[in-house]
Parts: C-alpha cells; structure tokens; sequence
C-alpha cells in the first residue's frame, strides 16, 4: 500500500470508511445477481439444447432408469416382507439379558482381546 494511499484513508473519518464499504459491497452484490440472472436465463433458454441425446445416451438412460425402478421396487419388496424383522432386531433398546447372550457368544470365539467388542 502507498503512502498516499494509506495517508488518505488514515485522514478520512470512520463514517466515510464504512459508507465506502458498504458501497463496494453493494456493487459487487448486484453485479453477482446481475451474473447469476443471466447465467439462469441463459440455462433455461439452451435447455432443449441439453435435452437432446443421441441414441446410445438414450440407451443408457433407459438401462439406468430401468435398474433404478427395479431396485427401488425390489427394496419396497423386501421392507415389506422383512421390515417388521428387521426393526424388531435391530431397534430395540438392549437388555441386560442380551448384553449377557453377547458376551458369553464373544468368550465362546475366543478372540484374541484386542477383537473382542469392548462391552
């Protein structure tokens, strides 16, 4: 920073300072919205442009689309047919009796102590 510079803004008052702050960042914010509306029309305006596939990118569309539906159902499947199973093991709150059942199953592996679960 020059001298000039640093002795203009040492003379100046704290009210100028901040008027000069807020009106840069002013400028710099509506020159961000400015860029951000153009690049959003300008997105919206070539998107039939992006829409266009060829025929192996609709290929892999449908194959992907497919896959996707399947697995999806094939979860909503299984949820259904083992979801009751699986919440009844998995969320409820342990007991001391399984507590129990884990360590004796633990001490039954005989691990060596650093693989055993800390309990």
């Amino acid at each position: 920073m020059s001298a000039n510079v640093f002795n203009s803004l040492v003379n100046t008052s704290f009210v100028d300072v901040f008027i000069l702050y807020v009106n840069n960042i002013s400028v710099f914010l509506t020159d961000c919205v400015e860029h951000r509306t153009s690049s959003i029309y300008n997105l919206f305006e070539n998107l039939p442009n992006y829409l266009q596939f060829d025929e192996f990118q609709l290929t892999l569309l449908k194959g992907f689309s497919l896959t996707l539906i399947i697995t999806l159902f094939l979860i909503y499947a299984s949820w259904r047919v083992f979801g009751k199973n699986i919440c009844e093991r998995f969320m409820k709150p342990a007991t001391s009796k399984t507590i129990e059942e884990l360590k004796a199953s633990v001490s039954r592996l005989k691990l060596p102590k650093e693989h055993s679960p800390r309990i």
